[in-house]
């Protein structure tokens, strides 16, 4: 047993440091699911984040799901421990619950995704938004705790009119926004 809690630990700061060390979302995805690193991830998903989450066999991605730099993913409360110190007891045990991401869901940067939530499809949240509950299909949530405030279509209209100057310009995905600004510029 002993043997195994030191091969465990050891594993989760490789994983860590592949997280680390892999700059590309697209190939740090590759690598994730090429080691079953999470319980489900579906086609065309890309992670920035570099924060793996403590039980990563908790999560589950669905397709074309994009997590940017600075996500968290909270699979587990240490609640807890608090209660167990306070009354110098051990019958406080941890709440935890499976974290699940549906089709064509973007996560904004610093998000923090709270354990037992569903993100429904065709979703956004936005950066530094703090997810306590699921958030329902066509969403787009923001705030702390996070809120309905738009729809996904939507927003996906507003961002189709912003590239549109772009694309008349000939400058196609991908591309990187140095090139966006130096097109601006013309």
């Amino acid at each position: 047993m002993k043997l195994y809690i030191i091969y465990d630990k050891f594993r989760r700061y490789w994983r860590q440091f592949r997280m680390l060390s892999i700059r590309d979302g697209w190939k740090k995805m590759a690598y994730m699911k090429k080691h079953k690193i999470f319980a489900e991830i579906g086609e065309d998903c890309y992670y920035q984040s570099n924060i793996l989450p403590a039980e990563p066999f908790l999560v589950h991605l669905h397709n074309n799901v994009v997590i940017s730099a600075g996500v968290r993913l909270i699979t587990h409360s240490a609640l807890n421990t608090v209660f167990n110190h306070e009354e110098y007891t051990d019958q406080y045990l941890c709440r935890y619950g499976k974290i699940e991401i549906g089709n064509n869901v973007y996560i904004g940067a610093d998000v923090i995704l709270n354990f037992g939530v569903t993100i429904g499809d065709n979703c956004i949240v936005a950066a530094g938004a703090i997810v306590t509950k699921d958030v329902p299909s066509g969403s787009v949530v923001a705030g702390v705790p996070a809120k309905v405030i738009g729809n996904y279509e939507e927003s996906k209209q507003k961002l189709l009119a912003f590239s549109k100057p772009y694309l008349d310009m000939g400058l196609r995905e991908p591309c990187t926004v140095e090139e966006m600004v130096k097109y601006n510029r013309k």
